[in-house]
C-alpha cells in the first residue's frame, strides 16, 4: 500500500526550489517549481553495491498521458523484483531504444526516408512557389534544428531537444494520426506558439513529400473534432511608450557610442537589426559605407526577409547619422562597426526608463507610422509583403517622394517628442 494518498500528495504544491516526496518503497516523486511531477524509481541490481535511479516515462497525474499513482507503485515493484533477481531492467530498455533507432535510421533511405531525413531533403530541394527562391539561410538552421538532440554547453548543461526530436526517427511510412497528435499535446505543455510552430513546418514537410498519414490531425480531410486547428501566429509588440519616447531619444543621442547610433538609426527606418549589422553565420552583409548613397539619400538592402530588395529613402535625421559613418573610412568597412551593442540599449534603457529591444524598436517605429501615414505606404516602408492585398499589389503605387514623406513624417515626430518633453516637466 503507498505510503502516501492521493489526496495527502495534491496537498504538497510547487515550491521556489524543487523537492521531493517518498509514495512508496523505491518510489520518490519530484515537484519542479513549474509544477512538472516527475516519478523516480530508486534500485539497486543484485550483485552491485550501487543504487541507481530511473525516471518514469510519464509524469504523475490522472490526465492521458500521465500516470496515476497505483499503476507507478506496480511499475516501480516490477523494476525493484527484476534487480533483485540481477535485472536492470531500465538500462536494457535504453540499449532497445538505442538499437532500435539505430535500425531505423539505417532503414531510412530514399524509399523509406525518417521523419529526420524528410525535413532534410525538404530544406535542402524545397523552392518557393511564386518566385523559385530557396529557403533563407536562417529558415533552413530553424527547421534543421527541430530534429536535432539539444546540445551540451562546455560546462555541461544540456539544452532541450529540438521540436520535432522525439519523431525524428519515425519513419513516414510508419507514421500515424496517433503519433502526431501526441507529440503535439506534449509540446503544448510547455508553449502554445512552439507546438504550432512544430506542426505547421512538420505539416509543410508531409506536404511536399506528398505523404499521407492516417487519420493525419493536420489534414483538412480529417474530421473538426479530430483536428489540431493551427491558429496564425500573433505578433506581441513591445514599443518604446509614448511617454518615454522623448526621453529614451535624448539618452541614445547624448551616448557617444558606435551601438547608440547604430539603435537610432533603426527606429528612425524601421529597419530589422540584421538588415542593418548582418550576420555572418546566416549569410547576410551588413550595410557598408559604399552602400550609402549620400546623394540621392538612400540604401539598397539586398534579398531581405521576403526575399526582395528594399530601398531605404533616409530621413534628414537618419542621413545625418549615416554621413557621420562615411567620412574617409574603407567602403567596405561596416556602417556601424559593433559586436553586441545591446550593453549599450541597456545602459540607455537604464537612463530613459524604458525596456525596449532589438526587434521593439522596429515596432516602435511602425506604432508611430500607424497614426502619421497609409497603410499602403507603412507596408511598403516597412517592406512588408503585399502579395496576397490585390488592392496594393495591382492597383496603389507609391512614388519615392510618398515613400520617403513617410519615413521623414516619423523622424519629425521622434525629434519632436525629445524637445518637448522637457518643457512639459516643468
Amino acid at each position: 500500500m503507498p505510503l502516501l494518498t492521493v489526496k495527502a500528495i495534491e496537498a504538497h504544491k510547487p515550491q521556489t526550489r524543487p523537492y521531493k516526496l517518498t509514495l512508496d518503497r523505491g518510489l520518490q516523486l519530484r515537484i519542479a517549481p513549474d509544477g512538472v511531477r516527475t516519478l523516480l524509481v530508486r534500485y539497486t541490481v543484485k550483485g552491485t553495491g550501487d543504487e541507481r535511479q530511473y525516471r518514469l516515462p510519464e509524469e504523475y497525474g490522472h490526465k492521458p498521458g500521465q500516470m496515476a499513482l497505483a499503476a507507478a507503485c506496480a511499475e516501480a515493484q516490477r523494476i525493484r523484483a527484476l534487480a533483485r533477481g540481477g535485472i536492470d531492467w531500465p538500462e536494457e530498455e535504453r540499449v532497445r531504444v538505442r538499437t532500435g533507432a539505430a535500425a531505423r535510421k539505417l532503414a531510412g533511405t530514399d524509399e523509406h526516408p525518417t521523419v529526420q531525413s524528410a525535413l532534410r531533403e525538404y530544406v535542402l530541394k524545397k523552392r518557393r512557389a511564386k518566385d523559385g527562391l530557396p529557403l533563407k539561410a536562417r529558415t533552413k538552421e530553424d527547421y534543421l534544428k527541430m530534429v536535432e538532440p539539444g546540445r551540451q554547453s562546455r560546462h555541461g548543461k544540456k539544452f532541450a531537444d529540438g521540436l520535432l526530436f522525439p519523431l525524428a526517427q519515425k519513419l513516414l511510412s510508419e507514421l500515424t494520426g496517433d503519433d502526431i497528435r501526441s507529440h503535439y499535446e506534449q509540446l503544448l505543455k510547455k508553449s502554445t506558439r512552439e507546438a504550432g510552430y512544430a506542426m505547421q513546418v512538420l505539416r509543410a514537410v508531409l506536404r511536399w513529400h506528398g505523404v499521407a498519414v492516417p487519420d493525419n490531425p493536420l489534414s483538412i480531410e480529417t474530421a473538426g473534432k479530430s483536428r489540431i486547428v493551427l491558429a496564425p501566429s500573433i505578433g506581441k509588440p513591445v514599443p518604446i511608450p509614448a511617454e518615454r519616447l522623448g526621453a529614451w531619444w535624448r539618452a541614445a543621442s547624448t551616448s557617444d557610442r558606435v551601438a547608440a547610433d547604430y539603435y537610432r538609426f533603426q527606429l528612425l527606418t524601421g529597419c530589422r537589426g540584421i538588415e542593418i549589422h548582418g550576420s555572418k553565420r546566416y549569410g547576410y552583409p551588413p550595410i557598408k559605407v559604399g552602400d550609402v548613397n549620400i546623394e540621392a539619400a538612400s540604401i539598397v538592402l539586398q534579398d531581405t526577409k521576403n526575399r526582395r530588395d528594399h530601398k531605404l529613402l533616409l530621413s534628414r535625421q537618419a542621413l545625418q547619422i549615416a554621413k557621420a559613418y562615411c567620412l574617409e573610412r574603407d567602403p567596405d568597412a561596416p556602417l556601424f562597426d559593433i559586436v553586441d551593442p545591446r550593453k549599450t540599449l541597456a545602459r540607455i534603457n537604464a537612463a530613459a526608463g524604458t525596456h525596449v529591444q532589438g526587434h521593439g524598436l522596429r515596432s516602435t517605429f511602425a506604432s508611430i507610422a500607424e497614426e502619421l501615414v497609409s497603410g499602403a505606404v507603412l507596408k511598403r516602408v516597412l517592406n512588408h509583403t503585399i502579395s496576397n492585398d490585390v488592392t496594393l499589389g495591382h492597383y496603389v503605387g507609391k512614388s519615392e517622394a510618398q515613400l520617403r514623406a513617410g519615413w521623414q513624417v516619423v523622424a519629425d515626430y521622434v525629434e519632436a517628442a525629445a524637445n518637448a518633453e522637457p518643457q512639459a516637466q516643468l
